[in-house]
C-alpha cells in the first residue's frame, strides 16, 4: 500500500482479514463441485455448480 500511494487507515478491514483469515467454515468450495464432476463424470466443473453464473445473470 505505501508503495502504490494508499493509505493504510482506509484499508483496516482488508488488513484484518489478511490477518484473522475467515469466518469458520466446512470447508465446501470448489472441492464438493469436482468431488461431484468426478462422480457424474461431467467434463466442465461448471456443469455440477449448483447456482450457475453466466453474464447478464446478475439482476442488478
Amino acid at each position: 500500500m505505501k508503495a502504490v500511494g494508499i493509505d493504510p487507515h482506509h484499508l483496516d478491514w482488508y488488513l484484518d482479514t489478511r490477518k484473522f483469515g475467515t469466518c469458520v467454515h466446512s470447508g465446501f468450495g470448489l472441492g464438493f463441485e469436482r468431488m461431484i464432476q468426478f462422480v457424474t463424470g461431467m467434463g466442465n466443473i461448471r456443469d455440477v455448480i449448483p447456482f450457475p453464473r453466466f453474464p447478464g445473470s446478475a439482476k442488478f
